[in-house]
């Protein structure tokens, strides 16, 4: 199962978007007098400075907490990258993921008008060293800058290698996983494989569950399935996760996609669409900036507390270092260690 980063994670450095913007700045690339679209946009300084709210400008954005930052300041915001489209330039902040760069760029090349910008840039530990290639590959002249340990390359295109691009489109979108038991996408955390946490859940959910249920960053929908396949007397399931693409994998991972309402929410923060609660399984992110940052599971855990109904219960995995269990008292009339072992430690809380 792919689990919902915290907040933090899918974050860039701000160094890492100021190189983005580093050839308007140097005044190596003119600012494109008209539309300009931005992939994987964040709120940052430079885009702030060369595209304020109200030009023509798109911001596309997967990650919640990004996106509502956006549109706070101003900005239109749209979760999906555009399949069509005229612009004088696509900005691309470049993904966690090698192959979700590289679909990034498939996905922006037939946006652009004939002799249309493309700028893309990386941190040099996620792909930004590979960038130069990638163009060389697509058949394009880049010139690229370097700093704050991030690259950032750009060319002028009115044609492109086809096939390249196509490839990396197609590496990009949602196929099989897991050996055809799931579908997903790179970018969604752990897209490809089955987290060890989850599966321990998942092996120990109860069978008796009913009314209506949540999956708390629910990622591809590996726990969704898992509650729904052994609980036939649940009526409905939330799967609610921070990435968009996480959402529209879980849709088609669930049988009876009927039964399932996916919810674009941002689980540090209270989420008002969601009725009172039997129950919430989930796999807490904790992961941010490659430290652990234990706030965003206990967000979660206060979430789940705030959503259940009284005597409703909560299934929870965790890694077994994770303080969880002083929010877990706090919140929930009792807990269970039902589980540790393999690096991991499962909670039964009822409200």
């Amino acid at each position: 199962m792919g689990r919902s980063f915290c907040v933090r994670l899918p974050d860039m450095s701000v160094d890492h978007l100021q190189t983005l913007f580093l050839p308007f700045e140097t005044k190596a690339l003119p600012w494109p007098a008209g539309k300009t679209l931005f992939i994987n946009a964040r709120l940052c300084p430079g885009w702030q400075r060369w595209a304020p709210p109200g030009h023509l400008v798109t911001a596309q954005q997967f990650f919640k907490p990004h996106a509502v930052r956006l549109e706070a300041a101003g900005y239109a915001v749209q979760p999906d990258i555009p399949t069509d489209g005229a612009y004088d330039a696509v900005l691309i902040a470049g993904g966690k993921q090698k192959k979700e760069t590289l679909a990034f760029l498939a996905a922006a090349l037939p946006l652009l008008k004939p002799a249309g910008t493309l700028v893309c840039a990386a941190p040099n530990d996620m792909g930004g060293k590979r960038l130069g290639k990638a163009f060389q590959t697509l058949g394009l002249e880049g010139r690229e800058e370097k700093k704050h340990h991030a690259r950032v390359i750009w060319a002028s295109v009115s044609s492109w290698d086809r096939t390249a691009a196509d490839d990396w489109a197609a590496t990009g979108r949602l196929q099989p996983v897991c050996g055809g038991a799931f579908m997903s996408r790179p970018g969604i955390f752990g897209w490809d494989k089955i987290d060890r946490g989850s599966a321990l859940l998942a092996e120990r959910l109860p069978t008796d569950l009913t009314g209506l249920g949540a999956d708390f960053g629910c990622g591809y929908g590996f726990l969704s399935r898992a509650a729904q396949t052994r609980n036939p007397g649940v009526s409905k399931i939330w799967a609610i996760d921070a990435d968009w693409r996480a959402l529209a994998a879980c849709r088609e991972n669930i049988e009876n996609s009927g039964s399932v309402a996916c919810l674009w929410e941002d689980l540090t923060k209270p989420v008002a669409a969601l009725p009172p609660l039997d129950w919430v399984v989930m796999n807490p992110p904790f992961h941010a900036d490659k430290q652990a940052q234990v706030a965003c599971g206990q967000a979660f855990i206060e979430n789940a507390a705030r959503s259940l109904k009284p005597g409703g219960r909560l299934f929870m995995v965790a890694n077994v270092h994770l303080p969880y269990e002083p929010v877990l008292r706090a919140g929930f009339t009792t807990v269970d260690k039902r589980f540790e072992g393999d690096g991991f430690k499962i909670f039964v809380a009822t409200r």
